[in-house]
């Protein structure tokens, strides 16, 4: 066995979020404000996306005692050629 292998698990896990949330905010003020605003812009806005594209979502825990989590990511985009995601994630316990 190398110092690599750690064999089979024997933790089991279970996890339950639950979430209540209730708020009663009373709020009284009285704000006078007076805003001058002269804006002047040119907004110019191409989104047509000819190509190709690439998507990563990812979750990595580790929960217990001695535990590792590590994420290494890179994302390469060259114009007109190509769009990468590279991900290496690591979570270990004990």
């Amino acid at each position: 066995m190398s110092s690599w292998d750690y064999g089979e698990p024997d933790f089991e896990f279970d996890k339950e979020i639950e979430i209540d949330f209730d708020t009663n905010i009373d709020f009284d003020t009285d704000i006078e404000l007076d805003v001058y605003k002269d804006v002047d812009v040119d907004v110019r806005v191409d989104t047509h996306v000819e190509g190709n594209s690439a998507f990563l979502t990812a979750d990595v825990e580790a929960i217990g005692k001695d535990t590792f989590v590590e994420v290494d990511a890179s994302v390469l985009a060259v114009e007109d050629t190509m769009s990468s995601v590279t991900l290496h994630a690591v979570a270990i316990v004990n």
